[in-house]
């Protein structure tokens, strides 16, 4: 059952006039729905830190987000959440609100849904969700949405709505300079829980989720000494290194050294650039480390390439053809070897509808040169699967090993579809259940008492799910 809420409005009388059952729903779950504390307003000024000061990010809202639970995580001990919206670039949904969707990642049966009317605020319009994350400890679902386009940047820009995982209510919004993108997770060195989230072409935050969600680092105009600021960021295994990778979107008449990028490395202690590389392509986008942490792939979207970074020297160690064109999303599966390689058409028509299999050959391969006469191309193209995704973008490792699978948003046949790696075939598609477009994806694993864990997010495998494939790599 699909479960809807009106939007969590700052007033109650504005709640009940969106939507006069909602005061039935009340009633009825004060009889049969267990409360959570979780989530309290707080005044924006006792929410700023220094990096929020510094970074022009302020809390724009706040609300208690406490309430019913809106699904039963008893019954779904492990669920993929994703977004929902209106659609981008030509292809729209009927959708015209931003929102989430939960779903059964064993039985794949959306159990909830929960869409957020923002122009109740007085918006001029909703900016697609291009991605979504959730805290380490599954607490906080953070939606990107906004104003605008994609370069808007300014006093009506980018928002992240972030949301009670448990209630699907709003608990705060936190306002960008620049127009929202993605976001993920991961745990410092230390064990803390952090999530990120970033812009485009914008600035990096990273959040504390155990402190009211205030900003404790990121990455921002001033942090790169007048180079131009990464387009995605994706964080180390350890949680001790920070990859950023930068590309140019508009007119590209030549690539010239003018539209060279660079993979950034940046220290998550005081976020600063530790290292810069050039690489001749003018659109990197998707990194994928491996589960040790030695080895990170990026997709470049320009060229339709796959880079390997030696992260021992962080230099690049090869290259090869990604198989598919306009490469995005880009992940490992279980055996560190094969890269799964998703054809969004990025830098192209922006229509793609396969996933390329790529293998990592430089373990076997005894030369560097490629092509014919029986050399072996250390990063090799193997196949191109066709998966009707149109538009997919982000995928995310299933983090059951037995169920080998990459579930693929697709961002314009408004569905998830997934791929079975064993069988290399499409075995499911799930329609979002509002026919909206959505993006990204996280598996996150939850007790009956709703302690949670994210397992699998864009930014790969993390806790326990990470553990357990490093044990099946070292054969323990």
């Amino acid at each position: 059952m699909i479960i809807k809420y009106c939007f969590n409005a700052p007033s109650t009388f504005t709640r009940w006039a969106c939507c006069p059952s909602i005061l039935r729903l009340l009633l009825l779950s004060l009889l049969t729905a267990t409360e959570t504390s979780i989530g309290a307003e707080i005044d924006p000024a006792d929410w700023a830190t220094e990096w929020s000061e510094r970074t022009g990010v302020t809390l724009e809202h706040s609300f208690d987000s406490s309430g019913p639970d809106a699904w039963d995580a008893a019954a779904h001990p492990l669920v993929y959440v994703s977004s929902e919206g209106p659609g981008y670039g030509g292809l729209l949904s009927g959708v015209r609100l931003p929102g989430v969707v939960i779903i059964d990642a064993n039985t794949r049966e959306v159990v909830a849904s929960q869409n957020f009317d923002v122009l109740a605020w007085g918006w001029s319009n909703v900016f697609e969700p291009h991605g979504l994350g959730v805290s380490p400890d599954g607490k906080w679902i953070y939606l990107p949405t906004g104003e605008g386009s994609f370069a808007t940047k300014g006093e009506n820009a980018g928002r992240f709505l972030v949301i009670n995982a448990r209630t699907l209510k709003i608990d705060k919004v936190i306002k960008l300079p620049s127009q929202a993108h993605h976001a993920k997770s991961y745990r410092t060195p230390d064990g803390e829980i952090r999530s990120m989230l970033y812009a485009f072409h914008g600035e990096l935050i990273v959040l504390d989720p155990s402190d009211d969600n205030r900003m404790v680092g990121g990455v921002f105009e001033d942090t790169m000494d007048g180079d131009k600021i990464p387009y995605l960021y994706f964080m180390s295994p350890e949680g001790d290194t920070l990859l950023g990778a930068s590309a140019h979107y508009g007119n590209l008449n030549s690539l010239d050294k003018e539209l060279a990028t660079n993979i950034y490395f940046f220290e998550p202690e005081n976020w600063t650039i530790t290292k810069k590389i050039p690489v001749n392509d003018a659109a990197l986008t998707w990194t994928a480390f491996t589960s040790d942490g030695a080895s990170a792939y990026i997709s470049a979207s320009h060229s339709n390439s796959v880079y390997k970074l030696d992260r021992a020297t962080n230099t690049v160690a090869a290259k090869g053809g990604a198989g598919v064109n306009g490469p995005y999303g880009f992940h490992l599966g279980w055996d560190d070897e094969l890269l799964y390689v998703i054809g969004k058409g990025e830098h192209s028509h922006n229509r793609g509808k396969s996933v390329g299999i790529v293998r990592d050959n430089t373990a076997s391969a005894s030369t560097t040169q490629g092509g014919r006469g029986g050399f072996i191309s250390l990063i090799a193209p193997q196949d191109e699967i066709y998966t009707g995704c149109v538009r997919g973008d982000h995928g995310t490792l299933h983090p059951d090993p037995k169920a080998n699978e990459l579930w693929i948003s697709c961002n314009s046949s408004f569905e998830v579809v997934i791929l079975d790696l064993d069988l290399r075939d499409i075995t499911g598609r799930i329609p979002m259940p509002n026919g909206g477009s959505t993006h990204s994806g996280a598996f996150v694993e939850y007790s009956a008492d709703w302690e949670g864990e994210v397992v699998s997010d864009p930014n790969g495998l993390h806790g326990s799910a990470l553990a357990f494939k490093r044990k099946i790599l070292t054969g323990e």
